[in-house]
């Protein structure tokens, strides 16, 4: 009984590894996630270490993208409205002068043989469409950083301070300068010792004198090259500012046109089956006007026409009358929809409607 069975011992073995085996995956998955952890924290640390914040002309120039894009999105919508548009136009006009030239041309004239007086009151106005938007577009321009410019300013700036040292060494040590000759070099030696030294009273340097005017032009060269930078970076983000106010205010004007321009189209779209509408049953009473001639002639009073025959008259004078003041009616004004066309479209169906009911019956 004092030995275990070799089985019992490999059980107890491997129950043994198999904790082992999972305290160690345990740990290893543990210290897995910290890394991954940690690379995260790092990762986001060096991002942010990267990500620079921007300079006022790198805003400036994405100001100018962000107008430039957005009043051309709002063109690129109104232009493809626009397109449709103008194409429902094209059939409308087309079917307008159609029954003009034809049906309603016909209308008046077998009314006058008639003897028939047909006149419209109303004030014939006439017919206009306008699409498009009659804004003022914002002009985006280019920014430029200012680096060329100030770089010529500050050159005329580091001529100026050297020119302006050697006007007072010359005249502190006596030398004569003129644009046609050169000072001998023992005066400009001199004109560099008193700057390198001699204009406080102590013994000069010409070499130091020489340094001293170096390194003054290129400061005042280097600030007034920062200058100009500065106030064209201030001046190009008041700029750039004043654009995409601009910008957003010319959109919503865009926007406006497109919404008109919808209207037109939808008001056209309605009405066009319309005119074809009156262009068929117009030709029905042109028939029946002629069938009056032909039976009872022309007579110099109309009143001597038959009831029936005076009502058709009547009937084709009132069809014409109010198909005239809707197809001539302007659909537009200055860019925006006229609301009178509507109603002119409105009375025209409704007489259509109740003159084919009354027919069809």
């Amino acid at each position: 009984m004092g030995n275990e069975s070799p089985k019992t011992n490999d059980a107890t073995f491997y129950a043994s590894s198999t904790s082992e085996v999972t305290e160690d995956s345990l740990e290893l998955e543990s210290t897995t996630e910290e890394s991954l952890v940690e690379v995260g924290e790092k990762t986001e640390e060096q991002v942010k270490k990267v990500k620079k914040p921007l300079s006022k002309n790198d805003e400036s120039k994405a100001l100018m993208k962000n107008a430039e894009m957005l009043v051309s999105k709002a063109d690129k919508d109104v232009k493809e409205v626009e397109e449709v548009v103008v194409e429902h136009v094209a059939e409308f006009r087309a079917k307008k002068q159609a029954l003009a030239d034809s049906t309603l041309a016909e209308t008046k004239k077998l009314l006058e043989e008639l003897n028939y007086e047909y006149s419209n009151d109303e004030e014939a106005e006439p017919f206009e469409l306008s699409l498009g938007s009659t804004k003022e577009k914002v002009d985006i321009k280019k920014i430029s950083a200012g680096h060329f410019s100030g770089l010529i300013l500050a050159l005329i700036g580091m001529l100026a301070t050297v020119a302006t040292w050697i006007f007072f060494a010359a005249q502190k040590t006596g030398t004569v300068i003129t644009p046609d000759k050169l000072p001998e070099q023992s005066a400009i030696d001199a004109m560099f010792t008193w700057i390198g030294g001699g204009m406080t009273g102590s013994i000069g340097n010409p070499l130091f004198g020489m340094i001293t005017v170096a390194l003054t032009a290129l400061f005042i060269g280097f600030l007034i090259y920062k200058m100009r930078v500065s106030i064209k970076e201030n001046k190009n983000f008041k700029v750039a500012n004043k654009a995409f106010e601009k910008s957003h205010i010319y959109v919503e004007e865009q926007k406006e046109s497109k919404s008109e321009m919808e209207r037109i189209d939808k008001h056209i779209v309605e009405a066009t089956p319309l005119i074809e509408g009156y262009s068929v049953i117009l030709e029905e009473e042109n028939a029946k006007l002629k069938r009056i001639l032909h039976v009872e002639g022309k007579l110099e009073d109309m009143n001597e026409y038959h009831t029936n025959s005076k009502h058709t008259m009547d009937e084709t004078a009132n069809l014409m009358k109010r198909v005239e003041r809707f197809v001539n009616t302007p659909i537009s004004k200055d860019g925006r929809f006229n609301e009178d066309s509507v109603n002119a479209y409105r009375e025209a169906k409704a007489l259509y409607s109740t003159f084919i009911t009354q027919v069809y019956a």
